[in-house]
């Protein structure tokens, strides 16, 4: 089985997508997949989070796509099209027996569709966001409310990472889903050292990645909990390449620290010398739906780190359930800075309760977000269980 990888973002960028697909495949023979994409993505991409893979990339021209018409349709059904019958020469050439596309753009899906019914072998769509809803554009939603049942339907397998989205895409499209949770390797969460205790009498409350309107109120209401405490010793510390000016101009300033951005090998230590850590998604953004069918990619590694986890969300999300759900963080669901500042508050002081979440989270890190876990599914779906 060799399967051609579409995605228009690809390792060794720093994204969730790009790691994703990284955790997947690294240790595979390079020759059982090649990568596809509209982008170079060679190894001087800025803040890398992982060396190139071994397989094959491919550059897949955009050259002579329609940009502009008055049906919307039109243009993504014919550029579809196009770069199905591109992505079908390179597969071809590769020999590859499988199709698989990532969403994340709006013909990724359909093209990678299009390539498999050209050479005659399966397409799996590997879902990690909500594809038709993620778009913020109100006629490319539209478009993707109308490609989506169709890409969906033709797939042989449709792959999401959490119950949530499987049982929305059952709902709406009668789609029988495979769950693959975000993989983490634990190892560096085994290598790195334990929390040590308060660094300089200082409390840190802990939150690694990007910050953008998935998350502004929540952060906002965080540093709203934090000042209500009264605490001088409490402050919320980011790792993130969102500067500070840039997050002070959507409220998010005051007792926080903004450390930029760090590598994915410092990421474990950072995550497990927290007094807390912070898992947040916004209650007011322009995609609800998204918002409650997320599984944002650090869940994994927080649950690794072993450090309380504060998860403030809404309350109808799959992040609210997975964490009540299995006991393995302390749930915040509505955006009230008082009830978000008690929650700190005793989580900081209550050691027990801390060390009972640190319990409950590695079991749940083990069982659900093991790397090795995630790359066996992987195979067993695409690969017929070779591997």
């Amino acid at each position: 089985m060799k399967v051609a990888i579409i995605s228009h973002i690809l390792p060794p960028a720093w994204t969730g997508q790009a790691i994703l697909i990284s955790r997947l495949l690294r240790g595979r023979p390079p020759e059982e997949y090649c990568l596809i994409s509209e982008h170079e993505w060679g190894d001087g991409v800025p803040n890398a989070s992982s060396p190139k893979l071994p397989g094959n990339y491919h550059v897949l021209s955009t050259r002579g796509l329609m940009r502009r018409a008055q049906r919307l349709d039109a243009v993504q059904s014919f550029n579809a099209g196009v770069l199905g019958r591109r992505i079908a020469r390179v597969a071809r050439r590769e020999g590859c027996t499988g199709v698989v596309a990532f969403s994340g753009n709006l013909l990724d899906l359909p093209a990678g569709l299009a390539a498999s019914r050209i050479l005659g072998v399966p397409f799996y769509a590997y879902v990690c966001d909500y594809y038709s809803q993620q778009k913020t554009d109100a006629r490319e939603r539209a478009v993707a409310e109308r490609i989506e049942p169709r890409v969906l339907r033709g797939a042989r397998t449709v792959i999401v990472l959490n119950e949530f989205l499987r049982d929305e895409l059952k709902r709406r499209y009668g789609v029988e889903a495979e769950i693959i949770y975000n993989p983490c390797d634990l190892a560096p969460y085994e290598a790195a050292p334990d929390y040590v205790g308060p660094r300089g009498g200082e409390r840190r409350v802990v939150y690694t990645g990007a910050v953008y309107e998935a998350h502004y109120d929540a952060f906002r209401n965080l540093v709203r909990a934090i000042e209500l405490l009264g605490r001088e010793d409490v402050r919320l510390h980011l790792y993130t390449t969102q500067t500070p000016e840039e997050l002070a101009e959507v409220g998010i300033k005051g007792p926080v620290v903004v450390h930029g951005h760090v590598s994915a090998s410092e990421v474990p230590a950072i995550q497990k010398q927290a007094d807390l850590l912070f898992l947040p998604l916004a209650f007011e953004s322009p995609y609800p739906v998204v918002i409650k069918t997320s599984a944002p990619f650090k869940t994994g590694e927080y649950l690794a780190a072993r450090r309380p986890v504060l998860v403030h969300v809404p309350a109808d999300s799959f992040l609210a359930w997975y964490f009540r759900e299995h006991g393995c963080g302390e749930v915040v669901d509505r955006l009230d800075p008082s009830a978000l500042s008690g929650a700190v508050g005793r989580l900081l002081d209550d050691e027990p309760r801390q060390r009972e979440m640190a319990d409950r989270a590695w079991e749940c890190a083990r069982r659900d977000f093991r790397i090795e876990r995630a790359r066996a599914k992987f195979m067993e779906v695409v690969g017929g269980g070779r591997g």
